[in-house]
């Protein structure tokens, strides 16, 4: 479910993309077949193949210009539109719903004072009197968003350094608490004893001293318990015999997966591998022995669970059961 919504995202994407080119491309191929059609101002400049239409090119060239600032406007409205549609989506993928419909916002609001500002530029021969539409909407933009717009460059800013993640425990403008989430307008704390939510101004957070929490060190590599449940402690020859237990780390409890584990049993001076198998992501393992007599000698067996040890692990030893082993045929093992 998670893939098909970011594969939908993406496929949005790629659609405003390609609307916001598609509606500039039009807006181009329009200026220039007007300009084309109906920028002859006397009848001696239209072209021989456009003569039959003259007097309708005469009439339509003095209000050409407002044609085609229609033109610029009704395209780049579309334009800015498919722009901010591509802005929300964008910023959805990495931010909440406010946040996203704020630069939304942002986007249209500067796309229509650039609207205006190309308007002006149509109307006037003189760049400065476009200029000054443009730099006083950017002005207006500037001041409505400006406290709006220092913490979203905030959230930014901590969404690329990372000086911190989810999950950390810190302290920033005397709140203590778990990071919960990063968003560009706010830091989301959760209280250590999980009864509130903590919003801090992103703006706030960067501007402030942050202290992180460090999570105890664990040697490595880490020590382990192997525990070893036997029964029964009395078998018959050819029976199944099934070992149980878990292997963990002695610190944190964490359980062992992957681990091989080893059932051996132990005579005077020597070991003999009885049987193995892998644990599971809890650490748990099962693993089964067709029962057999060890030693001539006598009919027990002192039987015990062992793990090697790996990379990030220490090896184990689990506790030491007697077994007797009996020349019954008959199966004794209930678990069988």
């Amino acid at each position: 479910m998670k893939i098909d919504k970011v594969e939908e995202k993406i496929q949005s994407l790629r659609r405003g993309s390609l609307k916001t080119i598609m509606y500039l491309a039009l807006l181009a191929f329009s200026l220039s077949i007007m300009n084309f059609l109906f920028g002859w101002k006397t009848i001696e400049e239209i072209p021989s193949f456009l003569q039959p239409f003259s007097s309708v090119i005469l009439m339509v060239n003095p209000y050409l210009l407002y044609i085609q600032a229609a033109l610029v406007f009704f395209f780049g409205y579309l334009a800015v539109n498919a722009l901010s549609g591509l802005i929300y989506t964008y910023m959805r993928r990495i931010s909440d719903h406010p946040t996203a419909a704020i630069m939304r916002t942002i986007t249209r609001i500067s796309g229509i004072a650039l609207l205006l500002s190309t308007s002006a530029s149509i109307f006037n021969v003189n760049p400065a009197a476009a200029l000054t539409v443009g730099s006083f909407g950017g002005l207006v933009v500037g001041f409505a968003t400006q406290t709006i717009m220092s913490h979203v460059v905030a959230g930014i800013f901590l969404l690329i350094s990372r000086p911190f993640t989810y999950g950390d425990v810190i302290t920033v403008r005397g709140q203590t608490g778990i990071v919960k989430e990063i968003k560009l307008m706010h830091l989301v704390l959760e209280s250590e004893d999980g009864t509130k939510e903590i919003l801090i101004p992103s703006g706030n957070v960067v501007a402030q001293i942050i202290q992180k929490k460090i999570p105890p060190r664990t040697s490595k590599p880490a020590k382990t318990v192997l525990t070893l449940n036997v029964s029964p402690l009395k078998v018959a020859v050819g029976s199944t015999v099934v070992f149980t237990g878990n292997l963990k780390e002695s610190e944190t409890g964490k359980p062992v997966a992957g681990a091989t584990i080893k059932m051996m049993e132990r005579d005077i001076g020597r070991e003999e591998l009885l049987a193995s198998g892998v644990t599971d992501s809890n650490g748990d393992f099962r693993i089964e022995w067709k029962a057999k007599k060890t030693d001539w000698r006598d009919n027990t067996a002192e039987i015990y669970a062992k793990f090697e040890g790996d990379k990030d692990h220490q090896k184990a030893r689990s506790e030491e059961y007697t077994v007797t082993i009996t020349e019954q045929t008959e199966d004794t093992n209930p678990s069988r």
